[in-house]
């Protein structure tokens, strides 16, 4: 993907580049960490080092025939949250990126964005 636009949310901890060919990666990191994660519009996460130079560690499969609408790292646990579609993800770095908890949503609007609770990183958020 050439990416020829992007949107910068410093504020959430999130990148999203845009082709032209209606595709789009999501970026996001974990402060203190020497690692980000994209999700790409076929629905793909990648794991990616940036200790040195960047160098692609993982990509696992997070949404079949969608895209990763959002995504969100946990300050506290090992967790990232993953959106595509009605689908929310639980998944655990410290534990191989396995998803540790998936949530269906009973209704028809996509899920647009995921968070975690800044007061209690126990909860999660989403709209």
């Amino acid at each position: 993907m050439r990416p020829i636009s992007a949107t910068l949310n410093s504020r959430e901890g999130w990148i999203q580049l845009k082709s032209g060919r209606n595709q789009s990666c999501l970026l996001t990191h974990k402060k203190g960490k020497k690692w980000f994660v994209a999700g790409t519009s076929d629905g793909v996460i990648h794991v990616y080092n940036y200790d040195n130079r960047i160098q692609k560690l993982r990509s696992f499969r997070a949404a079949s025939d969608c895209f990763i609408t959002s995504m969100a790292v946990n300050p506290t646990r090992s967790y990232v949250l993953s959106s595509a579609y009605h689908d929310i993800k639980l998944w655990d770095w410290s534990k191989g990126w396995e998803c540790t908890k998936s949530f269906v949503q009973e209704h028809t609007d996509t899920v647009s964005q995921v968070a975690f609770n800044p007061m209690d990183t126990n909860i999660l958020c989403f709209r």
